[in-house]
């Protein structure tokens, strides 16, 4: 299976030989504690057709501007948890935007879109970020709705000054 990325095909099975990497200056150019939107995202899907979604995902994040790293990930097999951090939530929704293709893609071929909970809040540079405190923070919003410590893309929060 293929999924879309940057308008190319490309096959999740590509080696990470091939794959555009950015050194890790993008992220020690940031001062340290300047905000940083960090997005924890969990996909759900079938477990035939995931993987490879995923991987086309994170192809495409690598290659995407605002992206500055992803800082944990785990495959469940019909569930994905990816933990990334972004310059802005513009940056990430044009990630999103970039991301369609992939989705239909994936919806072609296995009939279902998939489930994707994202849960995003402002952290400072340099500081850590554990997958504990992402399924904190979605907790949080599922409880709570959207506010300064857990929102959406539909219901952004300024960075802290």
């Amino acid at each position: 299976m293929q999924f879309l990325v940057r308008h190319q095909r490309v096959s999740a099975a590509h080696s990470a030989a091939h794959r555009p990497r950015r050194g890790r200056e993008h992220v020690r150019n940031l001062r340290v504690g300047s905000p940083v939107l960090v997005e924890a995202r969990t996909v759900r899907g079938d477990r035939r057709f995931l993987g490879e979604f995923a991987a086309a995902l994170r192809e495409r994040a690598r290659s995407s501007p605002g992206h500055l790293e992803e800082v944990h990930f785990s495959d469940e097999g019909d569930r994905i948890h990816l933990v990334a951090l972004w310059r802005s939530p513009a940056d990430l929704r044009s990630f999103v935007e970039e991301a369609h293709p992939d989705v239909l893609a994936l919806r072609a071929r296995s009939g279902a879109f998939p489930e994707v909970e994202r849960v995003l809040w402002w952290s400072a540079a340099g500081a850590p970020v554990s997958r504990e405190e992402a399924g904190e923070r979605a907790r949080r919003l599922r409880g709570h709705g959207p506010g300064p410590r857990a929102f959406t893309l539909a219901s952004p929060v300024p960075a802290p000054a």
